[in-house]
């Protein structure tokens, strides 16, 4: 498998350098998209698509328990590795699986979290139906995306090798509504004017941002994160 196919489903020893290496280029937009999301500590977590571990760490320092869920066998085991202090004691689990048909009861999890996966999943309403499922009622689903579509140059790059589909935040909020979550909040971040939009209920108002710890290329990408409530 070459370096593209890889990027949707890591495999072999280039998939875990791919992953590797997104645990390190990511680590911006997820600390963005983690700051829109208040983890409790008897709060029960879901990441699915949790490629390298890093984003199950993070939340497992504020959780009573995170699980991470990815269908790449190789996604598992570095996972694993990232986590594994935290696995010993009891803090995380990472198990292999699809988000299609999620391996758990219904009504687990008190958040649910998906960054930088949702491209690349098959029928997406549905699989935010099974989201829902899994949810307690009141439950938190976090979308992060590095961008708003793909009305810029380095998306259009990327989707042009890849199996992908990008969506804008009209579009997610728009899956969600249709599977009965509420409250749906997307925040997007204007690189370009230094700036946080805040959409609710189609009204939106911008508070500044701070951009000092991003790459050059992330300035002109406009990260967006959607929360919403079972």
């Amino acid at each position: 498998m070459g370096f593209f196919e890889n990027m949707g489903n890591p495999q072999g020893k280039l998939g875990n350098m791919q992953l590797k290496s997104m645990n390190k280029e990511h680590t911006p937009v997820s600390l963005w998209g983690l700051k829109h999301l208040d983890i409790k500590d008897d709060d029960i977590i879901l990441d699915i698509g949790c490629g390298g571990g890093m984003n199950v760490k993070r939340m497992a320092e504020k959780a009573k328990k995170v699980f991470g869920i990815d269908y790449s066998i190789v996604s598992v085991e570095l996972s694993t590795e990232v986590n594994e202090d935290l696995i010993k004691n009891g803090l995380v689990e990472i198990v292999e699986g699809n988000v299609q048909s999620l391996p758990f009861e219904d009504e687990t999890f008190d958040i649910v979290t998906a960054f930088e996966t949702v491209y690349f999943w098959p029928d997406i309403e549905k699989c935010f139906g099974e989201v829902k499922r899994v949810l307690k009622p009141g439950g938190v689903f976090l979308i992060g995306m590095e961008s708003n579509g793909d009305n810029n140059f380095i998306m259009k790059f990327w989707k042009h090798f890849i199996d992908m589909e990008m969506y804008t935040d009209e579009e997610i909020a728009s899956f969600l509504e249709n599977n009965g979550f509420s409250e749906i909040t997307a925040y997007i971040r204007d690189g370009r004017k230094k700036q946080e939009i805040i959409k609710v209920n189609g009204k939106e108002t911008r508070v500044n941002d701070d951009y000092s710890n991003v790459s050059f290329s992330d300035k002109f990408l406009e990260w967006v994160t959607v929360v919403a409530k079972k």
